[in-house]
């Protein structure tokens, strides 16, 4: 217990805890937001008036979206530190296309084809594919790295027009990838999906803002808090806690739905 108290302390001590601290806020938001999906889904099957009205709220739209691009914008500066983006990113890509194969897989099988939500590409697919392209251009200048974010920045507004003009609002798995110029629910796009577009560019902004701030790879607020070890230990492990919180909740919620 000693050892793992000491080494618990030792990591928050030895990384950039401000990082840490603001991806533990954000991972604890995505997990309650799953969780209200969850409960509503599962529980409820979307009759569940508060529950309802917060998955349907502006509020929870725009928060959604300030979430997505900070955790977006922190795995750039987690990229800058990174000493093999590469490995990180494939890691990433198996894994995001193993919960794809897998839930399709799920689907097909009598027990779980109406409880299971399947899932082409969702933040972990995004975070990857993101990952991968920086890894490419990782040993650019600061300055040619501004000229690939415009470069990023006109092809969004070109697919974007592009999409909504020629686009007839079905479901395509492979231009969902990059973008999704229409309600994705009413389209069908479900099971937590997320477009590459525009949240790649807030990879590319965090690494550049990572440039600038932590040259020397080290904190630049040095007042820490003990209350910030909790937060930060979920920000440390954010990954692990993703993908569990997303099996332990399909499971325990997918027991419940069958007993009510």
């Amino acid at each position: 217990m000693g050892k793992i108290k000491e080494l618990y302390n030792s990591k928050f001590e030895s990384r950039i805890h401000e990082i840490d601290l603001l991806r533990g806020f954000l991972i604890f938001l995505v997990i309650f937001d799953h969780l209200m999906w969850f409960i509503n889904y599962y529980c409820f099957h979307y009759s569940s008036g508060f529950l309802t009205w917060y998955w349907n709220s502006n509020l929870r739209l725009i928060v959604r979206q300030i979430v997505l691009m900070l955790f977006m914008f922190t795995c750039g500066v987690s990229c800058h530190l990174s000493r093999n983006n590469k490995k990180r990113g494939f890691l990433l890509l198996i894994i995001s296309v193993l919960v794809m194969f897998g839930t399709h897989i799920l689907q097909l099988t009598p027990i779980f084809a109406t409880r299971v939500i399947i899932i082409d590409i969702n933040i972990l697919g995004v975070i990857a594919l993101s990952i991968l392209l920086y890894a490419l251009c990782q040993r650019l200048s600061t300055k040619n790295l501004f000229f690939v974010v415009g470069l990023l920045l006109l092809f969004y507004v070109m697919i974007t027009v592009t999409f909504n003009y020629y686009n007839d609002g079905t479901y395509n798995p492979f231009t969902a990838i990059l973008y999704c110029p229409f309600n994705p629910i009413k389209a069908g796009y479900v099971g937590d999906y997320l477009p590459l577009f525009p949240y790649v560019i807030f990879l590319f902004l965090g690494v550049i803002f990572a440039r600038f701030i932590y040259k020397s790879k080290k904190s630049v607020i040095h007042k820490k808090g003990s209350w910030e070890k909790p937060i930060c230990f979920l920000g440390r492990h954010t990954l692990i806690i993703y993908i569990a919180h997303e099996v332990i909740f399909t499971g325990i919620f997918m027991l419940i739905g069958a007993l009510i």
